[in-house]
């Protein structure tokens, strides 16, 4: 006699705690869609916003509790150069919430001092807890890591009955701290849905006219000191186009930015700190957006832009250029550390213009379309019932 198949598991009555270093505003949206998915969401915050952010702490409802944190500043100098001040969050109080919620499901983000405690606390409740890894990293971004981390992020991977992955570098990362493909699910970014611009795209009529935006944190990890220096030859060599680059954010290279000189066919625009409809605008008013960073396990500002129909010249070592760019179809990947990386694409760039635009545009929006809140919230429930099935 055949048993009856065994009923998916149900996660709309389950208690999820979502662990997290602090709430970012892309992450309201599809906390919010993963609250209507489940019984219960707490979110425990290791800090209300890190000390190098503009951002404000806006939960917009959502049940957020901020822990009790110690809090370790370190500037590292990354294999490539770079320096940046990297915070490592050790929350104290993780065991005491945890007994007190009593979560069904913890989703720890990734692979330190909460996923530790998250993994130690499910140890302990001899399985009644169960534990997403969930990991946003790349290769290029844990580059570097000293012994003592890349050893707790094996032992985190092998614990692990379910881990996340936001893109193939994460993935292979993954497997090379030894995680087995069965165990890998994905769980995408969704960029914030109030920095897109929805609204029709504005054409590019003139080849010898070139609007560029580059939004990020003015640092050496962004890469914004090398892309000036690239754009200033670039410019030098081609005086017939007249190039406006316009720079959202700020940062501790705004004044050297600043100081840097240039040809008079190329005019830097300072816009500082900018609010989200600010920052739509800017998409809305550009021909290209330049993401020249020398690390991101990911870049949020490439989904934005290509949701907004702007096209990305994207870092290859950004993992969202390495996923989401197509080269001569949404956009082009460079290599920022390359002296001619960014003169090589402009001359694609430049000669883009009409039709060709606006396909581009089209191919944009297009290439993210399912790229969503609700669609990552989806992904988050896929796992959380991997992880309770027998």
């Amino acid at each position: 006699m055949k048993s009856d198949p065994i009923a998916p598991p149900n996660v709309q009555n389950l208690h999820v705690v979502f662990q997290v270093n602090f709430v970012a505003p892309n992450l309201i949206a599809v906390m919010q869609e993963l609250a209507k998915r489940v019984g219960k969401l707490t979110i425990l915050s290791s800090v209300d916003m890190e000390a190098n952010r503009d951002w404000k702490a806006d939960w917009q409802g959502l049940e957020v509790v901020v822990q009790n944190t110690w809090t370790l500043t370190r500037k590292p100098v990354h294999p490539s150069g770079y320096q940046e001040i990297n915070y490592i969050h050790i929350p104290l109080d993780t065991f005491g919430q945890l007994r007190r919620l009593k979560p069904d499901v913890i989703v720890s983000l990734e692979m330190g001092a909460r996923s530790l405690l998250a993994s130690l606390h499910c140890r302990f409740m001899r399985r009644k807890t169960k534990h997403v890894l969930a990991v946003y990293a790349s290769e290029r971004s844990e580059a570097g890591r000293g012994p003592l981390r890349r050893w707790l992020r094996r032992r985190l991977v092998a614990k692990a009955k379910v881990i996340t992955s936001n893109g193939p570098s994460c993935t292979r990362l993954l497997k090379s701290y030894g995680a087995e493909t069965d165990k890998i699910l994905p769980w995408n970014y969704a960029s914030d849905p109030c920095k897109r611009f929805t609204g029709e795209v504005r054409g590019r009529d003139d080849a010898m006219q070139l609007e560029l935006l580059t939004v990020g944190q003015l640092t050496e990890r962004k890469g914004i000191i090398t892309a000036a220096e690239q754009l200033t030859d670039w410019a030098t060599q081609n005086p017939a186009t007249t190039v406006r680059w316009n720079v959202v954010g700020t940062g501790p290279l705004a004044g050297d930015l600043e100081t840097i000189s240039r040809p008079a066919n190329l005019n830097l625009v300072m816009h500082g700190h900018q609010s989200p409809q600010q920052i739509i605008d800017h998409y809305r008013d550009n021909d290209f957006l330049l993401f020249p960073t020398l690390a991101d396990e990911w870049g949020l500002v490439v989904d934005e832009a290509l949701h907004s129909g702007l096209p990305v010249l994207g870092s290859v070592h950004s993992q969202a250029a390495e996923t989401l760019i197509a080269n001569g179809k949404n956009g082009w990947t460079y290599d920022p550390e390359h002296p001619g990386g960014l003169s090589s694409i402009l001359g694609d760039v430049q000669p883009v213009f009409g039709d060709a635009y606006q396909q581009m545009t089209c191919t944009a929006r297009e290439s993210v379309s399912e790229r969503t809140a609700e669609a990552s919230a989806e992904q988050l429930v896929t796992a959380m019932k991997a992880v309770v099935s027998p």
